[in-house]
């Protein structure tokens, strides 16, 4: 998991840098893990605080995270963790 979290914020700051406005994670929906809770979820809010970044899920893949870079809109972190975190297996759009 260390990994992934160093990766992603690496990949944050290289985007910043290249000045682009959007970076696509992966994160996934947890499904696969024990209990069927995502163990990024704590990471992803903690690192979206440190970056004050703002995203949204992917409507069409709920388990991809479209993190906006220098643009307003999209969820805060705790909004979005609590809809990673749905079980109800539905889809959600935004």
């Amino acid at each position: 998991m260390k990994e992934a979290i160093a990766y992603t914020d690496q990949a944050l700051q290289d985007t910043k840098q290249q000045g682009l406005t959007e970076l696509r994670v992966i994160v996934g929906k947890g499904l696969h893990s024990a209990g069927g809770s995502s163990k990024l979820k704590p990471a992803i809010e903690d690192l979206m605080r440190k970056h004050n970044l703002r995203a949204e899920l992917d409507a069409s893949n709920a388990g991809v995270l479209i993190v906006q870079i220098g643009r307003t809109g999209g969820l805060p972190p705790d909004e979005l963790v609590r809809r990673l975190d749905r079980k109800d297996g539905e889809c959600i759009v935004m």
